[in-house]
């Protein structure tokens, strides 16, 4: 029985058991789903609270649609650069727009958009009355955010040694506090403060508390000195090739969200310990033209390498954040790292063009192992990166691009386009070619490797909406590395492909199938040495929702994933979700049960899962066992919120959880999170 033949049989037999399930359109809900949909390949740990804060502060403060711009309607997260030229050019054209019904004139804008886009704008006037700065301040938006988690099984790590030590320093929990004062755009502050499971708190290597401290102020002067941020903060330009720090959207089921609309300089409020800039940023407004100059001077992890006593060079950058160990806390902070530069971009009616550079500087020398997937890459102290960008949208079509250089003489070049032939039919197509010896640290692109170097692709995707309840998605990304990497024995060919349907049943049931393709070059030893052998993982979804009741949301879900490397493996999971929210009592509830059987970690499967605010999870279901979750939200008053998430696994082909300081010894895992906001 072939591959194909068995997944189709594996989803036939699930469908006669599998409960439907129904769009809900509650804020909350939309949040998850948008969140859902931009994040269809990652990994537990990427940081994507910008998204969350982002749509959460909308709720709160919706955009005012008949005076907004480019930047604020793009950080919504639902609409791609023609929607929103179309928005833009339709209230230039017709003058202000009074309701989500006038805007189903606009092509692209669809019902299923406009119900998700209601929820975050608002149909004010054109000219908007100034505020004061005393106005401003009286009703701004304090915000004091407190979390705990850990598991509650200790670790390896956390136990007494036969030598009377403990590898870790500190105990198993994370402790992160978090205060924001925003006043509109005219000012924002921020103080952020972070222990990682592990690390000392209060003793040891922090006697000042927690590990990680980070914090920011911003403020608009005036319409000419529109941004300036003093401490913590983000640059993101142009289409990614030199700077965008932060989340950026990648291959996904939004098969037309390739492009990127530049957000400038924003202040930092996530706990990554490594990608963003500390110093100081200002942004200059002339007439059509804005730019950006910006400085930033602090200290990285890195391994240090000593000749004679004396340090060296440095090895490699350490960037999981985590102090724990002796081992760790002696690379903490050993690396200064001097990042300046500036961004320039100037609109015209249809076209913006960009220019961006970034000039590097490293305390001490970068060495890196004498390792043959190390040859072209960045050595030495001193690194820029220049780059030019264009993004051109009318009618129909948007195209974008940027070509970058650096000083190593490495080119990077990426070019797309996204056509919407009318509402039914849309096209996207992205070239990118990245030179093995390509240096940008900042770099953060569509691409397959989180090195925006040694690769060169080429993507094609469609959305069919053949009949009123169907929306068709579909991608096909082939792509190539000119030299071996960390996972290759020599240059490489992959490609991957990717189909979805989705189904409008009812105002009450919706669902999805979705089948991905993934065949690259992987390096495995045979005869004694390494060589390049192709490797596929196909994976098929089943997936449904139903909205029982106005309190009551079912989600049901069946995978299956075969993988052949060396050998052969299946994996399956299936899952129940329920979320529930009572009419007169202010709770929110969601909960999960999974059972998953996979051989092993190739086969592992990735479900998104409910989460606290400002934080989420995406774990990766593997070996065999079943998962289990409640999430609850609970708010006594209308400044106060409580979430409480309790999340168990259990495996039954082991004695043993992870490796290492991670191991915990017996076959279940249970983690604990709670977290308090106050707002006032």
């Amino acid at each position: 029985m072939t591959r194909i033949a068995k997944h189709i049989i594996f989803m036939l037999l699930e469908l006669t058991f599998l409960a439907a399930s129904a769009q809900n359109n509650s804020p909350d809900k939309l949040i998850e789903s948008i969140l859902e949909s931009h994040l269809d390949k990652i990994e537990e740990g990427t940081d994507a609270a910008l998204i969350i804060e982002d749509l959460e502060y909308f709720l709160e403060h919706p955009v005012n649609i008949n005076a907004t711009s480019t930047t604020e309607l793009a950080r919504l997260y639902l609409l791609n650069e023609i929607q929103i030229q179309k928005l833009l050019e339709y209230t230039d054209t017709y003058g202000p727009v009074y309701s989500i019904y006038e805007l189903k004139t606009i092509d692209g804008f669809s019902p299923d958009l406009l119900q998700k886009l209601q929820y975050f704008i608002v149909f004010g006037p054109e000219e908007q009355e100034q505020q004061t700065l005393k106005q401003q301040l009286k009703y701004a938006d304090n915000q004091l955010l407190i979390r705990t988690l850990g598991n509650l099984q200790k670790a390896r790590g956390y136990k007494t040694k036969d030598d009377n030590t403990t590898p870790y320093e500190g105990n198993r929990f994370r402790y992160y506090t978090r205060y924001n004062f925003r006043a509109n755009d005219k000012l924002s502050i921020g103080i952020t403060a972070e222990k990682d499971p592990g690390e000392a708190f209060f003793k040891g290597s922090n006697k000042s508390g927690f590990d990680y401290y980070s914090g920011h102020v911003s403020f608009k002067i005036n319409s000419t000195f529109e941004k300036i941020s003093v401490g913590d903060y983000l640059v993101r330009t142009g289409q990614g090739l030199v700077l965008w720090q932060g989340y950026t959207n990648g291959k996904s089921q939004n098969v037309l969200g390739i492009t990127k609309t530049g957000q400038g300089v924003r202040g930092y409020t996530s706990v990554d310990e490594n990608f963003f800039f500390r110093g100081a940023a200002g942004t200059v407004k002339l007439g059509n033209s804005r730019f950006s100059l910006f400085y930033s001077r602090k200290n990285a992890d890195g391994n240090l390498v000593y000749k004679d006593a004396e340090v060296n060079h440095f090895s490699s950058l350490q960037t999981s954040g985590y102090h724990r160990t002796d081992s760790e806390i002696a690379d903490e902070k050993t690396v200064n790292f001097t990042n300046a530069g500036g961004v320039f971009t100037h609109h015209f009616k249809y076209l913006k063009l960009g220019v961006t550079v970034v000039y590097q500087h490293f305390d001490k020398p970068f060495i890196r192992s004498e390792r043959l997937y190390n040859k072209f890459r960045f050595q030495g102290t001193d690194n820029y990166t220049v780059g030019a960008d264009y993004l051109f949208n009318k009618n129909n079509y948007t195209l974008f691009g940027e070509a970058a250089l650096s000083k190593s003489k490495g080119k990077a070049v990426t070019q797309g386009a996204i056509v919407h032939v009318n509402d039914q039919l849309a096209f996207s197509a992205l070239f990118r070619h990245f030179d093995k010896d390509y240096h940008a640290f900042w770099a953060n692109t569509m691409a397959e490797g989180s090195n925006i170097s040694n690769e060169s692709g080429l993507y094609f995707g469609v959305r069919l909406l053949p009949a009123k309840f169907v929306k068709l998605s579909a991608y096909s990304d082939v792509y190539q590395s000119e030299w071996f990497n960390y996972s290759t024995a020599s240059p490489a060919r992959s490609w991957d492909i990717f189909t979805q349907a989705d189904f409008q049943i009812s105002e009450k049931i919706t669902a999805y199938l979705r089948f991905k393709n993934e065949e690259k070059d992987q390096k495995f030893k045979n005869d004694g040495r390494y060589i390049n052998l192709p490797e596929r993982v196909q994976k098929m979804r089943f997936h449904t929702q139903f909205q029982i009741s106005e309190t009551i949301l079912l989600k049901t879900r069946a995978e299956h994933v075969y993988y052949k490397g060396e050998n052969s493996e299946n994996g399956f999971l299936l899952f129940q979700d329920i979320q529930f929210k009572p009419k007169q009592f202010p709770l929110n509830l969601a909960a999960r049960l999974a059972w998953f059987h996979t051989k092993s970690y190739n086969s592992r499967i990735y479900a998104y899962e409910n989460d606290i605010l400002y934080a989420f999870s995406i774990p990766a279901y593997y070996g065999k066992g079943i998962r289990n979750y409640i999430n609850l939200k609970y708010q006594p008053a209308k400044k106060i919120e409580c979430w409480l998430k309790l999340a168990n696994t259990w495996w039954t082909d082991r004695e043993t959880i992870s490796s290492g300081y991670n191991e915990i010894t017996g076959h279940h895992k249970t983690e604990l999170k709670f977290q308090l906001r106050l707002k006032f």
